[in-house]
């Protein structure tokens, strides 16, 4: 396997040189995942940097009432655990939602190269607030929004093809969990959605047939 390559593929590592991406394949370690593995556990030892190369990968905390919080969905090109490189411990936990890639750079490696390269420490601020500004966007959601506005904002943030479905690479109940509720609220409000034929979400697939009333429901501004 060519690590080189693989982290090339990584959205943060793209824009580097032979000699940086040298550096870094000498501190990295690749590895595969079973599907429901954990890639690291809330309350472990920090090890560093992981980048999904391939699959899909859920960082979540499970709350005092034992049901999961999904923060993120991390796909292939993502890098996830950046903050955790500054902490003695992981604050969240890692679990492979598919059989997943997962490249591993180890943390003390990582901070001198990041002292070497002042252009590698912008592109790891950057990816921090980046991370900041989605768990902000994530708690207003869950205080401010009802679970109807919280999935249409989920949808709308989707990469959605021109005349194509959706295709959503989480299952519903992940969905549900990321979103703070219950599947079965969840499936009440898909529902209801279908009814007033806002979306549709079969399979794993969502097809949008009124983006305007989706966009007003997001905002809050309609209920269903």
């Amino acid at each position: 396997m060519d690590l080189t390559h693989l982290l090339r593929s990584c959205q943060l590592f793209s824009d580097l040189d032979e000699r940086e991406l040298d550096g870094l394949r000498q501190i990295a370690v690749c590895r595969e995942y079973r599907k429901g593995q954990f890639v690291f556990t809330e309350g472990s030892p920090s090890r560093g940097v992981h980048i999904v190369v391939a699959g899909t990968v859920k960082i979540y905390r499970v709350g005092p009432d034992g049901r999961e919080r999904v923060f993120h969905i991390v796909q292939a090109g993502d890098a996830f655990a950046e903050a955790a490189m500054f902490m003695d411990a992981y604050p969240a936990t890692a679990e492979a939602v598919t059989t997943a890639t997962v490249i591993l750079i180890e943390k003390n490696g990582f901070k001198q190269l990041l002292g070497r390269d002042p252009k590698l420490s912008f592109k790891i601020i950057g990816t921090l607030v980046k991370w900041l500004r989605q768990m902000r966007d994530a708690l207003t959601d869950l205080t401010l929004k009802e679970v109807p506005a919280r999935f249409a904002s989920y949808v709308l943030s989707l990469p959605a093809p021109p005349g194509k479905p959706i295709k959503v690479i989480i299952s519903k109940t992940t969905l549900a969990q990321m979103i703070g509720t219950t599947k079965e609220t969840f499936s009440r409000v898909l529902g209801r959605l279908a009814e007033h034929r806002v979306l549709t979400y079969r399979g794993d697939q969502i097809r949008i047939l009124n983006r305007k009333r989706l966009e007003r429901i997001a905002r809050g501004d309609e209920k269903i």
